[in-house]
Formats: C-alpha cells, sequence, structure tokens
C-alpha cells in the first residue's frame, strides 16, 4: 500500500467526502436529538449523499483517468 503525497491538496478538494461527513452527521442528529426533526428534513441526508455521489462523479481530473488507462492490462492490449 502506498500513501498519497499530496494529502492537503485532495483534502481541499475532496467535496464527496466533505458531503458524506456532513450526511452522517446530520442522519446521527436526526436520531439522536428528537426535537431537532422539526428542523431538519427528513430528506437531508438522502439529498447529501446524492451531492456526493454527484461530486465524485464530476470531480474526476483526468489525470486519473489517463494513469488508470495506463496501469490496466487490457487497455494495452487493445
Amino acid at each position: 500500500m502506498q500513501l498519497i503525497p499530496n494529502t492537503r491538496a485532495i483534502a481541499k478538494r475532496a467535496w464527496s467526502l466533505r458531503l458524506i461527513e456532513i450526511a452522517a452527521a446530520a442522519d446521527l442528529i436526526l436520531n439522536v436529538v428528537p426535537f431537532v426533526s422539526d428542523w431538519l428534513p427528513w430528506w437531508l441526508t438522502i439529498v447529501l449523499l446524492a451531492g456526493a455521489w454527484g461530486a465524485r462523479l464530476i470531480a474526476q481530473p483526468e489525470k486519473e483517468v489517463a494513469n488508470a488507462n495506463q496501469q490496466d492490462p487490457a487497455v494495452e492490449a487493445g
């Protein structure tokens, strides 16, 4: 296993991870503190997780795709 050399730069752009963490916190708050459910809608967790999914799909740099294609033997074989 190799660690990522530029973790600070990746953490600044990791919107999918941030949205997943916010969704987990919102779900925890909605389930643990009952009176907060009057303020937060029940669908907030679903929206945050859908946003994380979209952020992960949209924010893929082209460099990662090129590296993945270079490492795949099936792509090299044609």
